[in-house]
């Protein structure tokens, strides 16, 4: 064994990550071409190629498949994975973030915006012109611990009732293996760190955020799923769902 351990390594024998997979039952049923949104993004985006995070997205994501949704992705990059929204969501309006203008990508479903995601009032200009209620937003940005929690806490409120919220490349928080990221040495700062005291706690706890926002995520986080895949980048996505509002008997 390395005489230093992987953070990961240290948390998960400390109990502190919660990994969850969902995976289709025996007996059931198959679902007609359920693994889409994988062959859909094959050779487009990293989402599939290197991390293999479509497989648990499609579980989630496919009751929504036929529903004309509001889609919302920071990180365009080329637009791989916009198109993959496109394609997997025929009746999707799908929105990019991105620091540089990727104009150049949008059509009758697709709608991009200049904006730094660590910086609210950027992000508010946003939701001023294209509104909230947003039924998946992904965040595959920056990947620092500032933009990653920034976000997280100003965007999920717009997210509509039962939305999910996922944060990609969260092993960017494994300071060991991606030193340029803004985690501190301890790790007190990190994305990963922030959800792992939720896990535990069922606290938000974050540098970045404001007493508001981490209030409103305690309220309004129904669960979140940690997933983690053991290859060479360790690759790791969280996904949030936004508490529905309880029904009241008649």
């Amino acid at each position: 064994m390395k005489k230093r351990e992987s953070s990961l390594v240290r948390q998960a024998q400390a109990g502190l990550i919660l990994s969850v997979v969902i995976l289709a039952s025996p007996g059931c049923a198959p679902v007609q071409n359920f693994g889409e949104m994988s062959r859909l993004a094959k050779g487009k985006t990293d989402k599939m190629d290197t991390h293999g995070f479509t497989e648990i997205y499609e579980h989630l994501f496919y009751p929504l498949k036929s529903s004309p949704i509001k889609l919302l992705e920071i990180g365009v990059w080329k637009g791989g994975s916009l198109k993959v929204w496109c394609e997997y969501f025929p009746k999707a309006a799908v929105y990019g973030i991105d620091i540089y203008d990727t104009s150049e990508l949008n059509s009758d479903r697709i709608k991009t915006f200049v904006a730094d995601q660590a910086k609210r009032d950027q992000l508010r200009s946003f939701i001023d012109k294209y509104g909230g209620d947003f039924d998946i937003l992904l965040d595959d940005g920056g990947h620092t611990m500032e933009q990653q929690q920034v976000s997280f806490g100003y965007l999920f409120k717009y997210l509509k009732a039962g939305g999910y919220y996922v944060i990609e490349d969260v092993h960017t928080s494994l300071v060991d293996r991606y030193p340029n990221f803004g985690g501190e040495k301890d790790e007190h700062n990190t994305t990963l760190t922030m959800i792992n005291h939720f896990i535990r706690n069922g606290r938000i706890k974050s540098v970045y955020l404001t007493p508001e926002e981490q209030n409103f995520l305690e309220n309004n986080i129904e669960y979140c799923n940690l997933f983690f895949r053991l290859n060479y980048a360790h690759s790791i996505t969280c996904i949030f769902k936004r508490k529905a509002p309880l029904q009241t008997s008649q």
